[in-house]
């Protein structure tokens, strides 16, 4: 990379959400693939100068750093931010030190694991630009409705956001801790974003550094999750939609802790892909997803919400415990992931609804929802929980709706849905869904009010974006 040595007064930078439509739990392994679509449900961070009143910087001492999120009740945190001391035997470094404040009045006390960690791998790897000022930042992070189920109902013409570029963002009037979540991928979007709204206000550049982007995001969201996972949400983060296979987790399980002598300098070489043997090896085909355009996806909340790392464990048990009866799933899942890019493929290169309408990319769904409901049995692990199914076969039975998935891990998130791209399709839908209750709950919690999000399918991942449109907020 090459920084201009003017540092930016400010920046700001947006990250889609995603949804995981077929390949949940095989994109863990890189036999196999995922596909992913990003939505254009976002979530923004703002970086800018600020004027800490009660501490002055110094150059090489603490500076602060705060972190706000306005559209939740007591959500600022402050941080102090030191450079790494230099090993003065081989000169190694540790990473940037960066330390939540507890005692000043006002700063809400809990911690952000997400923020705090990559805070502390975005600047430890900024820390080798000589263009980077420590002085004090103020970041702003805001979230377009649909990650959160409380959000208000969307437009009565089709239950869809009519234009994103409004930056029309809502005031939630609930603590952090307490918004249900839609399972549409915030902490990849969040951590995305803030990499590059960081880079972009620290090395103001004419392009978007994609590729550093996409492997520091991932070395932090891994980091702050405690494990190296798949990285599918963040590679959509970045990319957008596409077909996914995973990076080998020996890439990032070699920088090793953050305290380790030498963190910073390999955290630098393993973004910036300069490690020997431990090359990034992740594959993502963005032209691999066509929608077409005859088609929408749409997501449906179900106001409940799952514990997917719970879940992904008790699967992966399941699947060493029985090698050879998963091994025959997991080979039938690939399939039909692969059988599904190449409808949409063949669906894109037509003109028009295809004579049969979309009745084998709707067969080729139900045979991907067959087997993930086998998978669900076998394990025991509520990937497609009774409930969810009873919604999904409601959904589909209705005209204009091709087919719909328990989508990622499954479990009690948003389910995601294929339908004609006509707003009297997506209009009778919302209707229907509307007052929508199940007949028989079984084993497992409630689901809430059920309704059409606001989002939908787009190509794009992480951009710039201009920051003045977030006057209001910041």
């Amino acid at each position: 990379m090459s920084p201009d040595d003017v540092v930016a007064a400010a920046a700001a930078a947006s990250a889609p959400g995603k949804v995981l439509f077929a390949g949940g739990f095989l994109v863990l392994d890189r036999t196999h693939t995922g596909l992913v679509f990003g939505l254009d449900a976002r979530i923004h961070v703002h970086v800018q100068s600020w004027e800490d009143e009660e501490k002055e910087g110094e150059e090489g001492k603490a500076c602060s750093v705060l972190v706000q999120s306005p559209q939740f009740e007591d959500a600022k945190w402050l941080y102090t931010v030191s450079p790494a001391p230099v090993d003065l035997v081989n000169g190694a470094r540790p990473a940037v030190h960066v330390q939540q404040v507890h005692d000043r009045v006002g700063y809400t006390t809990t911690a952000n694991k997400f923020v705090e960690t990559t805070l502390r791998y975005a600047l430890t790897y900024l820390s080798h630009f000589s263009t980077v000022n420590w002085g004090p930042v103020k970041i702003t992070i805001l979230a377009d409705d649909d990650y959160y189920s409380h959000s208000p109902s969307t437009g009565p013409e089709t239950g869809l956001h009519s234009s994103r570029s409004l930056l029309k963002f809502t005031d939630f009037h609930v603590r952090l801790s307490d918004a249900h979540k839609t399972g549409l991928g915030s902490s990849a979007a969040l951590v995305t974003a803030l990499v590059s709204a960081l880079m972009a206000y620290h090395l103001p550049a004419s392009t978007m550094p994609y590729k550093a982007i996409h492997n520091l995001a991932q070395a932090a969201h891994c980091a702050a999750q405690g494990k190296v996972g798949s990285g599918f949400d963040v590679a959509a983060a970045v990319y957008g939609s596409c077909l996914y296979r995973r990076f080998t987790p020996a890439i990032l399980e070699a920088i090793g802790e953050p305290s380790a002598p030498g963190f910073s300098e390999r955290l630098h070489r393993c973004v910036d892909d300069l490690e020997r043997d431990h090359k990034w090896d992740v594959e993502v085909a963005t032209g691999a997803v066509q929608m077409p355009d005859g088609l929408l996806l749409v997501m449906c909340d179900v106001d409940c919400g799952s514990e997917t790392p719970g879940m992904v464990r008790k699967v992966l048990q399941w699947r060493k415990e029985n090698s050879d009866e998963a091994a025959l799933l997991w080979t039938a899942l690939q399939q039909g992931t692969e059988d599904l890019c190449q409808e949409f493929r063949r669906l894109a290169q037509r003109d028009g609804i295809p004579e049969d309408g979309y009745k084998n990319l709707g067969d080729i769904i139900a045979t991907i929802r067959r087997l993930v409901r086998d998978m669900s049995a076998k394990s025991a692990v509520p990937i497609e929980p009774y409930v969810i199914t009873e919604l999904l076969d409601f959904c589909t039975s209705l005209p204009g709706v091709v087919g719909g998935v328990a989508p990622g891990a499954g479990g009690y998130d948003a389910v995601a849905l294929l339908v004609e791209n006509d707003v009297e399709v997506v209009r009778a839908l919302q209707e229907r869904l509307h007052g929508w209750k199940s007949k028989d709950s079984r084993n497992g919690p409630a689901i809430g009010t059920v309704q059409l999000l606001g989002v939908k399918q787009e190509k794009e991942g992480v951009r710039p974006e201009e920051p003045g449109q977030y006057a209001s907020w910041v």
